[in-house]
Protein backbone atom coordinates (compact mmCIF):
# COMPACT_ATOMS: atom_id res chain seq x y z
CA UNK A 1 0.00 0.00 0.00
CA UNK A 2 1.30 3.38 -1.24
CA UNK A 3 0.85 6.63 0.95
CA UNK A 4 0.05 9.68 -1.21
CA UNK A 5 2.72 11.46 -0.16
CA UNK A 6 5.10 8.18 -0.19
CA UNK A 7 7.19 9.65 -3.38
CA UNK A 8 7.64 13.43 -1.94
CA UNK A 9 11.50 13.67 -2.11
CA UNK A 10 13.42 17.57 -1.40
CA UNK A 11 16.46 17.89 -3.50
CA UNK A 12 20.60 17.88 -1.88
CA UNK A 13 20.46 21.60 -1.98
CA UNK A 14 17.26 21.97 0.25
CA UNK A 15 18.68 19.23 2.67
CA UNK A 16 22.20 21.30 2.78
CA UNK A 17 19.99 24.75 3.46
CA UNK A 18 18.11 22.77 6.29
CA UNK A 19 20.75 21.98 7.85
CA UNK A 20 22.56 25.53 7.62
CA UNK A 21 19.67 27.34 8.60
CA UNK A 22 17.73 25.14 11.02
CA UNK A 23 21.08 24.26 13.33
CA UNK A 24 19.05 23.32 16.28
CA UNK A 25 16.21 21.89 14.79
CA UNK A 26 18.50 19.27 12.11
CA UNK A 27 19.96 17.98 15.87
CA UNK A 28 15.99 17.34 17.03
CA UNK A 29 14.80 15.89 14.21
CA UNK A 30 16.00 12.45 14.32
CA UNK A 31 15.23 11.28 18.02
CA UNK A 32 11.98 13.26 17.34
CA UNK A 33 11.39 11.25 14.33
CA UNK A 34 12.84 7.93 16.21
CA UNK A 35 10.11 8.22 18.80
CA UNK A 36 7.35 8.41 16.07
CA UNK A 37 8.73 4.72 14.86
CA UNK A 38 9.06 3.10 17.88
CA UNK A 39 4.91 4.41 18.78
CA UNK A 40 3.83 3.49 14.99
CA UNK A 41 5.17 -0.16 15.64
CA UNK A 42 3.63 -0.15 19.12
CA UNK A 43 0.20 0.67 17.15
CA UNK A 44 0.72 -2.26 14.94
CA UNK A 45 0.88 -4.63 17.86
CA UNK A 46 -2.84 -5.93 17.56
CA UNK A 47 -4.51 -8.11 20.47
CA UNK A 48 -7.30 -10.73 19.84
CA UNK A 49 -9.69 -8.65 19.42
CA UNK A 50 -7.63 -6.55 16.48
CA UNK A 51 -7.38 -3.53 18.19
CA UNK A 52 -3.97 -1.46 19.00
CA UNK A 53 -2.55 -2.45 22.49
CA UNK A 54 -1.88 1.04 23.11
CA UNK A 55 1.21 3.18 22.95
CA UNK A 56 4.31 1.81 25.08
CA UNK A 57 5.23 4.77 27.47
CA UNK A 58 8.98 4.42 26.74
CA UNK A 59 8.60 5.76 23.45
CA UNK A 60 10.05 9.12 24.62
CA UNK A 61 7.81 10.76 22.33
CA UNK A 62 6.45 13.79 24.83
CA UNK A 63 10.58 14.52 25.89
CA UNK A 64 11.49 14.82 21.80
CA UNK A 65 8.26 16.64 21.25
CA UNK A 66 9.44 19.20 23.61
CA UNK A 67 13.21 19.55 22.50
CA UNK A 68 11.89 19.74 18.93
CA UNK A 69 9.60 22.67 20.16
CA UNK A 70 12.55 24.23 21.63
CA UNK A 71 14.45 23.97 18.09
CA UNK A 72 11.52 25.72 16.36
CA UNK A 73 11.38 28.74 18.57
CA UNK A 74 15.49 28.73 18.76
CA UNK A 75 15.35 28.35 15.17
CA UNK A 76 12.50 31.04 14.79
CA UNK A 77 10.91 28.61 13.30
CA UNK A 78 8.05 29.03 15.78
CA UNK A 79 7.06 32.30 17.03
CA UNK A 80 5.89 32.08 20.65
CA UNK A 81 2.24 33.82 19.63
CA UNK A 82 1.73 31.16 17.31
CA UNK A 83 -0.74 29.01 19.22
CA UNK A 84 -1.93 25.38 18.86
CA UNK A 85 -3.18 24.88 15.49
CA UNK A 86 0.11 27.35 13.70
CA UNK A 87 2.08 24.83 15.78
CA UNK A 88 0.82 21.34 14.71
CA UNK A 89 1.14 22.80 11.26
CA UNK A 90 4.78 23.89 11.66
CA UNK A 91 5.41 20.28 12.69
CA UNK A 92 3.49 18.64 9.99
CA UNK A 93 5.95 20.54 7.59
CA UNK A 94 8.90 19.84 9.31
CA UNK A 95 7.73 16.08 9.29
CA UNK A 96 7.42 16.36 5.87
CA UNK A 97 10.51 17.59 5.14
CA UNK A 98 12.50 15.77 7.23
CA UNK A 99 11.04 12.39 5.63
CA UNK A 100 11.25 13.64 2.07
CA UNK A 101 15.52 13.78 2.81
CA UNK A 102 15.07 9.73 3.21
CA UNK A 103 13.97 9.26 6.18
CA UNK A 104 11.21 6.61 7.58
CA UNK A 105 7.99 7.07 6.37
CA UNK A 106 6.47 5.10 9.87
CA UNK A 107 7.40 8.01 11.58
CA UNK A 108 4.82 9.90 9.07
CA UNK A 109 2.39 7.44 9.35
CA UNK A 110 2.39 7.81 13.52
CA UNK A 111 1.85 11.42 13.13
CA UNK A 112 -0.45 10.81 10.68
CA UNK A 113 -2.49 8.71 13.18
CA UNK A 114 -1.64 11.06 16.25
CA UNK A 115 -2.04 14.15 14.73
CA UNK A 116 -5.24 13.56 12.35
CA UNK A 117 -7.11 10.95 13.77
CA UNK A 118 -6.62 11.95 17.36
CA UNK A 119 -6.63 15.42 16.79
CA UNK A 120 -7.93 16.58 20.65
CA UNK A 121 -5.43 14.53 22.22
CA UNK A 122 -2.50 15.59 20.36
CA UNK A 123 -3.22 19.44 20.37
CA UNK A 124 -3.74 18.57 24.34
CA UNK A 125 -0.29 17.39 24.35
CA UNK A 126 0.91 20.63 22.31
CA UNK A 127 -0.78 23.53 24.36
CA UNK A 128 0.78 21.89 27.36
CA UNK A 129 4.25 21.62 25.86
CA UNK A 130 4.03 25.10 24.68
CA UNK A 131 3.36 26.28 27.80
CA UNK A 132 6.67 24.56 29.58
CA UNK A 133 8.81 25.93 26.39
CA UNK A 134 7.55 29.01 27.21
CA UNK A 135 10.28 28.78 30.45
CA UNK A 136 12.91 27.54 28.06
CA UNK A 137 13.22 30.10 25.41
CA UNK A 138 13.37 33.78 25.05
CA UNK A 139 9.67 34.99 25.22
CA UNK A 140 10.05 37.89 22.65
CA UNK A 141 11.31 35.41 20.09
CA UNK A 142 9.35 36.27 16.58
CA UNK A 143 9.25 33.51 13.69
CA UNK A 144 12.19 34.13 11.17
CA UNK A 145 11.44 36.18 8.23
CA UNK A 146 14.13 35.25 6.17
CA UNK A 147 13.08 34.21 2.61
CA UNK A 148 15.21 31.23 2.21
CA UNK A 149 13.67 29.67 5.46
CA UNK A 150 10.21 30.49 4.51
CA UNK A 151 11.08 29.21 1.11
CA UNK A 152 12.49 25.98 2.42
CA UNK A 153 9.53 25.66 4.69
CA UNK A 154 6.42 26.70 2.36
CA UNK A 155 3.99 24.21 3.07
CA UNK A 156 2.96 21.93 -0.04
CA UNK A 157 -0.63 22.66 0.33
CA UNK A 158 -2.33 26.13 -0.95
CA UNK A 159 -4.86 27.81 1.74
CA UNK A 160 -7.68 27.84 -1.62
CA UNK A 161 -9.66 24.85 -1.35
CA UNK A 162 -13.19 23.74 -2.36
CA UNK A 163 -15.87 21.76 -1.80
CA UNK A 164 -17.57 19.29 -4.45
CA UNK A 165 -19.92 16.43 -4.43
CA UNK A 166 -17.98 13.73 -2.06
CA UNK A 167 -14.75 15.48 -1.48
CA UNK A 168 -12.61 18.89 -0.64
CA UNK A 169 -9.99 19.88 -2.67
CA UNK A 170 -7.18 22.22 -3.09
CA UNK A 171 -7.38 24.67 -5.91
CA UNK A 172 -3.86 25.02 -6.62
CA UNK A 173 -1.98 21.53 -5.93
CA UNK A 174 -3.13 17.62 -6.72
CA UNK A 175 -4.61 17.46 -3.22
CA UNK A 176 -7.87 16.10 -2.12
CA UNK A 177 -9.83 14.43 0.66
CA UNK A 178 -12.63 11.78 0.10
CA UNK A 179 -15.94 11.85 2.64
CA UNK A 180 -15.49 10.47 5.41
CA UNK A 181 -11.67 11.54 5.99
CA UNK A 182 -13.15 14.52 6.90
CA UNK A 183 -15.62 16.09 9.17
CA UNK A 184 -17.01 19.67 9.30
CA UNK A 185 -16.89 21.37 12.73
CA UNK A 186 -18.21 24.55 14.38
CA UNK A 187 -16.01 24.62 17.40
CA UNK A 188 -13.58 26.29 17.95
CA UNK A 189 -14.09 27.75 14.50
CA UNK A 190 -16.39 26.78 11.80
CA UNK A 191 -14.09 24.83 9.53
CA UNK A 192 -13.38 21.20 8.31
CA UNK A 193 -10.71 19.00 10.39
CA UNK A 194 -9.17 16.00 8.11
CA UNK A 195 -9.30 12.82 10.06
CA UNK A 196 -8.32 10.09 8.00
CA UNK A 197 -10.77 8.06 9.69
CA UNK A 198 -12.02 6.34 6.72
CA UNK A 199 -8.87 5.55 4.37
CA UNK A 200 -5.99 5.55 7.18
CA UNK A 201 -4.19 6.91 4.45
CA UNK A 202 -2.23 10.12 5.72
CA UNK A 203 -1.66 13.00 3.70
CA UNK A 204 0.94 14.98 5.35
CA UNK A 205 0.79 17.31 2.49
CA UNK A 206 -2.87 18.48 3.93
CA UNK A 207 -3.39 20.58 6.83
CA UNK A 208 -4.97 18.75 10.19
CA UNK A 209 -7.62 21.45 9.93
CA UNK A 210 -9.36 24.22 6.91
CA UNK A 211 -11.65 27.25 8.54
CA UNK A 212 -14.31 27.86 6.09
CA UNK A 213 -12.73 30.93 4.93
CA UNK A 214 -10.19 28.89 3.17
CA UNK A 215 -13.00 26.63 1.93
CA UNK A 216 -14.90 27.54 -1.05
CA UNK A 217 -18.82 26.23 -1.46
CA UNK A 218 -19.41 26.67 -5.60
CA UNK A 219 -22.68 28.77 -6.78
CA UNK A 220 -24.23 26.11 -9.06
CA UNK A 221 -27.30 27.09 -11.37
CA UNK A 222 -28.40 26.36 -14.68
CA UNK A 223 -25.65 24.29 -15.34
CA UNK A 224 -22.77 27.37 -14.41
CA UNK A 225 -20.70 27.06 -11.72
CA UNK A 226 -19.52 30.61 -9.67
CA UNK A 227 -16.05 30.08 -8.22
CA UNK A 228 -13.45 32.27 -6.78
CA UNK A 229 -10.01 32.68 -8.40
CA UNK A 230 -7.18 31.65 -5.82
CA UNK A 231 -5.01 34.33 -6.19
CA UNK A 232 -7.05 37.57 -6.96
CA UNK A 233 -10.85 36.27 -5.83
CA UNK A 234 -12.29 37.25 -9.00
CA UNK A 235 -15.64 35.47 -9.23
CA UNK A 236 -15.86 33.55 -12.47
CA UNK A 237 -18.39 31.94 -13.91
CA UNK A 238 -18.01 28.71 -15.69
CA UNK A 239 -19.92 25.37 -17.96
CA UNK A 240 -20.08 23.03 -14.89
CA UNK A 241 -18.63 19.79 -15.22
CA UNK A 242 -17.41 16.90 -13.23
CA UNK A 243 -13.40 18.16 -13.45
CA UNK A 244 -13.63 21.99 -14.85
CA UNK A 245 -10.00 23.54 -15.99
CA UNK A 246 -10.69 27.10 -15.25
CA UNK A 247 -8.72 30.55 -15.89
CA UNK A 248 -9.33 33.99 -14.19
CA UNK A 249 -9.97 36.80 -16.46
CA UNK A 250 -8.21 39.09 -14.48
CA UNK A 251 -5.34 37.71 -13.41
CA UNK A 252 -4.72 34.81 -15.49
CA UNK A 253 -4.26 32.42 -13.03
CA UNK A 254 -5.34 28.69 -14.14
CA UNK A 255 -6.37 25.83 -12.12
CA UNK A 256 -8.53 23.38 -11.52
CA UNK A 257 -11.48 21.86 -9.26
CA UNK A 258 -13.87 18.54 -9.40
CA UNK A 259 -17.72 19.34 -9.20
Amino acid sequence: MEYPFEKYRSTQKDKTAFHQLLPQVSAAMPEFFRALAVAYQSIEQKNMFNQPQGIRQSTGLTSSLNLLLVAMVNDKVLGLDAGTSGCVDALRVLVLKWYSFGNDLKACLYFGYYFYTHKSVSEHEVRNQLEAVRFLVDETSKKSEDPRIKALLAPPNSFSWYTGENLIGDKLHNLSVQKGDFARVDLPRPGYQITFKASQMYDLRVPVSLSDGQVERPLISDGKAVVSCPSCSQKCRVKLFKHMEIKCPKCQQAWVQSA
